[in-house]
């Protein structure tokens, strides 16, 4: 029976020997899946140990060292894939990717460009490429770049969503709103593309309709000041006061230490009548920004000057 036994426990040691590099490969990838990170971590180096040029499995290790926060060893293995097979595109976006997450985009797109040179139409690396540009201030290459990865695959949000913030800073506004409606067509729930089409709107004079984009985006980033302050802005210029001054007040709550929020308060509190919130308001912008605080002095003093006119006349 033991010898039964031992002959068994030798069987299943020569099966495990007789496993293939892809075998542990594959194995490594369920396992990274499903969090396991150590015995994931075996399975690539005994794959990479049966098979030396390996990159797929060089690449998949390198995106375990970069979830276990290990960017220097994800670097090293992206690198290797690299050099074992030139146009093995995935090291490329992963590498690159962590470029960027690291700030280094110049570094960015010479990678991606490398990507491009062995395979042109590779959309993820001008997806890349185009955002790299655009962190770099170069909006034209940036424009470029996002048109032909979106020519290539139209389901990129990332490239509607760069490609209409150069526009805005080019001021074609209908550009930027034509790729927003794109964006919200593929995903209404984009909320970073709710707040910037309510922005457009609110340049182009359509204060209604730029209230009805902030409050979606404040509907969905609800801890977001900014998304509270331009509802309650523009509100404001539609003369719904109480509106405004339910999204403005909320704007303080999310960020009270905002000159901003308070003077825009401050106007809203004028423009209904209530002239003592709206000087506590002016007030607490002058204190909040010293380099503003003139702006909001005056505002206060306008403020005062009509009943301080009503006494003279009555003396």
């Amino acid at each position: 029976m033991k010898k039964l036994i031992l002959l068994t426990i030798a069987a299943l040691s020569l099966a495990g020997c007789n496993r293939s590099p892809d075998f542990y490969f594959t194995r490594g990838n369920h396992l990274l899946a499903a969090g396991k990170h150590s015995d994931a971590m075996e399975d690539y180096n005994r794959a990479l140990l049966l098979k030396r040029n390996y990159p797929e499995a060089l690449v998949s290790r390198g995106l375990l060292f970069e979830r276990m926060g290990d960017r220097q060893k994800a670097g090293l293995d992206y690198r290797k894939a690299i050099e074992m097979k030139a146009d093995y595109l995935p090291a490329y976006n992963n590498l690159g990717a962590m470029l960027m997450d690291a700030g280094n985009y110049s570094e960015a797109v010479k990678l991606f460009s490398e990507a491009l040179a062995a395979k042109r139409d590779y959309s993820f690396a001008l997806l890349n490429r185009g955002l790299a540009y655009y962190k770099l201030d170069d909006c034209g290459a940036a424009t470029a770049d996002l048109s032909r990865a979106l020519d290539l695959n139209p389901k990129f949000e990332m490239a509607y969503y760069h490609r209409a913030l150069c526009a805005r800073d080019a001021k074609n506004l209908p550009a930027a709103i034509a790729d927003l409606d794109a964006l919200l067509a593929l995903n209404p729930a984009a909320a970073l593309a709710r707040f910037e089409r309510g922005k457009a709107l609110y340049h182009l004079g359509d204060h209604g309709g730029a209230a009805q984009e902030f409050s979606a985006a404040a509907g969905l980033m609800p801890k977001d000041p900014s998304s509270h302050y331009w509802l309650a802005f523009s509100l404001y210029k539609t003369a719904y006061y109480e509106g405004a001054l339910d999204a403005g007040r909320k704007a303080s709550e999310l960020k009270p230490d905002s000159h901003q929020i308070h003077g825009l308060l401050g106007d809203i509190y004028a423009s209904s009548g209530d002239r003592v919130r709206a000087a506590t308001e002016y007030k607490w912008a002058a204190e909040l920004s010293s380099k503003n605080a003139a702006l909001y002095e005056a505002r206060l003093k306008a403020l005062t000057a009509p009943a301080a006119q009503t006494r003279k006349k009555r003396g």
